[in-house]
């Protein structure tokens, strides 16, 4: 059901712009960081020592394409067919709107790709090892999704979108932005629709129980409608040219019906040791989050040094009810005397943090970044379990989590040499407390220390390396620490509270290449964990019982190619291809397993006669191994699509596009090969459609809403249910 959820959940549509400090600082950083550029034209792709810059506004593409299109293009990052996005393969990363951590975009990311127009972006950061100075959260990277920012002129504009296909889902967006003398606003506002058959998927389930013999089989078919809506408000104030106020409020809420039926069978060989069929009745989820981000910047008269403060509060709540009803038994087992299953749950989540930054130049080539944080967060869970309306389990669960967090990096630039090097103290305070007694309250303290470090030599305006060092922590979230045990014909799930915190490394050795024609990046990386949070899974009493423990090892073993050749002014060709070795161990259950794992996409686009613009894409998409169970075989995809803008500057541009024109289903299949089960688990959808958009832009607006260059990111959780899980 998680998979299929995430098909149509949406995010934030486009944002608003740095403040004028961000661009002192650049032109400063530019001048003196010896990026590379390509003197013959504008540079799309730049090398930071911490970062690869896409730059959108060097892209004629980006004047008329949607941002899905053009994040394709952008070095180490994957989108498939779905709006899933990835860095170099891994897909548990942030996303960043100029250079502020974005949780509404983070949880929703599955369609902000068709919802921001990319005319509106200044460039695309991907951090891949972030540094001391952003928290210290277990992901995989970071894409910071930058605006244009211009300040000249007062002005308003907007932009209007319609989506639909012939699957039926419709999608509206609006974005509105105006300045008043000092005050900068921006917001939007976006709809979408799930509808059948694009909702739907047949599923099957074959499960071999390696102590009793048995073979477990389930055939069904799942059907999804509802909606998601996305609003966004943010404003700056410029108080005067030192000190700057923003403030941003953004939400999403969705609400899904669920419709299933199928069939399932307990065998034991040819013998049928019970059958039945099995219909969702009164089932649905529902979730909402909204987050509140106030700061205030000043700039001293010593130029590059910023002081910022910020205040975050995040809340967010999920709702989820299902239903089951079995009926025309075979065989009907003694131990299962009930007709209909019922869940209902609630997770509610609140946090609130503090946090102030401080950037301090030295001299030219020196600088110190140092910071402090303050956060609390508040996890609590719910629900209640019915057997025929008679309640057998209930739960009611409250985490909490203070952390108290001190930064200080050193940075060294010069011409050709660049250096940086940090370490970050983290102090947690855990507490638990079980207001059903179901288990005994408890409170943990924990410390860590994150190094940090890198180095980047630009050989020549062409040729850069760069080598870094990250170490990161990974907290667990709700979903894993909530003892609320979950049962049903089949399989038991519980979290486990006693969880601690977990140390995954990170080196990585990059090469980039520029020049007017052809770029490549190529980068080797490796991770590895020695605590991980780990799955366990065993046979309870004829059950699938599943739970998590600090069990795990983990090392992967990667490398990732880019590479955009440009023939000519009317072809692209864009290529990101990653791919690697990863092997999982669990001592405590003598197991390991080691697989390779591949992902990537290409994009082309050509312009045709009459400003028809033909794009083309493919991709695969393999899921990582995650424990040592199961694994996943790739999933291949591919589209086409056309494109013509209309009117002066472009204003209009009409779309018309079908997707994996040569497949009708697409199927997604995974295996559990070794544990006291073995399973295939087989998905099927549909998997071609044909969409079209017409989108308008009206105004000119010369201004953005200002953004402080350092605010507050929480990202530091794994197992937080994400809406589009």
């Amino acid at each position: 059901m998680k998979k299929v959820l995430g098909l149509f959940l949406v995010t934030m549509a486009a944002g608003s712009m740095p403040s004028m400090a961000d661009e002192k600082t650049d032109t400063l950083q530019d001048k003196h960081l010896g990026e590379v550029v390509v003197t013959a034209q504008k540079p799309v792709v730049k090398q930071k020592d911490d970062r690869i810059i896409y730059d959108m506004k060097s892209d004629d593409e980006a004047k008329t394409n949607t941002l899905k299109d053009m994040l394709k293009k952008v070095p180490f990052v994957t989108v498939d067919q779905d709006g899933n996005i990835q860095i170099e393969g891994k897909g548990n990363i942030r996303i960043y709107k100029d250079g502020k951590p974005n949780n509404s975009l983070t949880k929703n990311a599955k369609q902000i790709l068709d919802a921001i127009p990319a005319s509106l972006i200044d460039h695309v950061d991907v951090i891949r090892t972030p540094g001391a100075k952003y928290d210290a959260e277990g992901v995989d990277g970071i894409i910071d999704i930058v605006f244009k920012k211009n300040t000249s002129l007062d002005g308003i504009m907007g932009q209007v979108e319609l989506q639909t296909t012939d699957q039926s889902d419709p999608v509206a967006n609006i974005y509105l932005a105006g300045k008043r003398g000092k005050l900068d606003i921006s917001a939007n506002y976006t709809f979408v629709g799930l509808m059948a058959p694009h909702s739907e998927s047949d599923q099957s389930t074959e499960v071999h129980y390696l102590n009793s013999g048995n073979d477990y089989k389930n055939q069904f078919r799942q059907e999804f409608s509802g909606n998601a809506q996305i609003i966004g408000l943010e404003g700056s104030y410029d108080i005067d040219s030192l000190n700057l106020i923003t403030m941003s409020l953004n939400g999403f809420l969705n609400n899904v019906n669920i419709d299933g039926h199928g069939d399932v069978a307990m065998m034991n060989g040819s013998d049928v040791l019970y059958a039945f069929h099995e219909n969702y009745d009164d089932s649905r989820q529902s979730y909402y989050n909204f987050d509140g981000k106030i700061d205030f910047q000043h700039l001293t008269h010593r130029h590059g040094e910023i002081l910022t403060a910020s205040y975050l509060l995040s809340t967010s709540n999920t709702h989820s009810q299902i239903g089951e009803n079995y009926s025309d038994w075979i065989k009907r087992p003694p131990y299962y005397d009930y007709d209909r299953y019922f869940r209902d749950n609630d997770g509610r989540f609140v946090e609130h943090t503090l946090q102030i930054d401080w950037e301090r130049p030295i001299t030219l080539n020196h600088k110190l970044n140092f910071g402090a944080k303050y956060i609390n967060r508040n996890n609590s869970s719910d629900g209640k379990q019915e057997h025929d309306d008679v309640v057998f389990s209930t739960n009611d669960f409250s985490h909490i989590t203070n952390v108290a967090a001190a930064y200080a990096e050193y940075r060294f630039v010069s011409p050709k040499w660049s250096a940086s090097a940090g370490l970050r103290y983290e102090y947690s305070y855990l507490k638990a407390e079980f207001y059903d007694g179901s288990a005994d309250d408890y409170s943990r303290n924990l410390s860590d220390f994150v190094p940090f470090a890198s180095v980047t030599y630009r050989m020549n305006d062409a040729n850069t390396l760069n080598f870094n060092y990250s170490s990161r922590v990974e907290r667990p979230g709700i979903d894993y620490l909530n003892p609320f045990r979950v049962e049903d014909m089949t399989q038991i799930k519980e979290g486990n509270p006693y969880l601690d915190s977990s140390r995954p490394n990170k080196l990585t050795l990059s090469y980039t290449y520029l020049n007017p024609k052809f770029m490549g990046s190529f980068n080797l990386s490796s991770s590895f964990n020695s605590d991980g949070i780990g799955l366990i899974r065993k046979d309870l009493d004829g059950k699938i019982y599943s739970t998590y423990g600090n069990i795990q090892k983990y090392n992967n073993y990667a490398a990732s190619v880019f590479m955009r050749w440009q023939p000519s002014a009317k072809t692209n060709l864009t290529i990101n291809f990653s791919g690697g070795w990863t092997k999982v161990e669990n001592d405590e259950l003598a197991l390991s397993q080691s697989r390779w794992n591949w992902s990537g996409n290409m994009y082309l686009t050509q312009e045709l006669l009459w400003k028809v613009k033909l794009n083309a894409h493919a991709g695969l998409w393999q899921s990582p191994v995650n424990d040592v169970y199961s694994h996943g075989d790739p999933v291949f995809w591919h589209g086409i699509s056309m494109q013509r803008s209309f009117l002066k500057e472009d204003r209009l541009t009409v779309r018309l596009g079908v997707s994996n024109p040569f497949t009708q289903t697409q199927t997604y299949k995974n295996y559990m090969t070794q544990g006291d089960f073995t399973s295939k688990y087989v998905n099927e959808r549909t998997a071609r459609w044909i969409s079209g958009s017409i989108s308008y832009r009206f105004g000119s607006l010369k201004s953005r809403v200002k953004k402080a260059q350092k605010t507050i990111t929480n990202d530091d959780l794994v197992g937080q249910k994400k809406s589009n899980d």
